[in-house]
């Protein structure tokens, strides 16, 4: 049964480009320490050396990244805690209304009644050549 966990893991591994889970790829715990991380790359590196196995030797490396500064370490550990929502296109159309409403109407007039009040010939002065 062991065996078969890991034949899925290694082809799941293969096919994809993209990582999930960099301690899965690297065999490893989520209480990693960093040099248990480094330890783990340099064996992983030896299996896959980029001569002969550029994909992997990639997904690998990308994978160290992921874990290899403790920021960067602390960021993966948060996005596999929480990872992003899947995409959901908006299903309804927005609605919009062109209808006036009465608190609009108040605010027209109540504007247009204040600039007709307002004395403008203060705000502007001859120009003097």
């Amino acid at each position: 049964m062991h065996d078969k966990q890991q034949a899925e893991k290694k082809d799941r591994l293969a096919v994809e480009d993209v990582i999930i889970d960099p301690y899965e790829l690297l065999d490893l715990d989520r209480t990693a320490t960093s040099a248990d991380i480094k330890k783990a790359y340099f064996a992983k590196v030896r299996e896959h050396p980029p001569e002969r196995d550029p994909q992997q030797f990639k997904r690998i490396r990308s994978a160290y990244d992921m874990l290899r500064t403790p920021q960067a370490k602390a960021a993966t550990d948060l996005f596999l805690l929480q990872p992003p929502l899947d995409y959901q296109p908006y299903k309804r159309q927005p609605s919009f209304s062109l209808d006036v409403d009465k608190t609009y109407k108040q605010q027209a007039t109540q504007a247009q009644t204040d600039l007709l009040r307002t004395k403008f010939d203060e705000d502007f002065r001859d120009i003097k050549l």
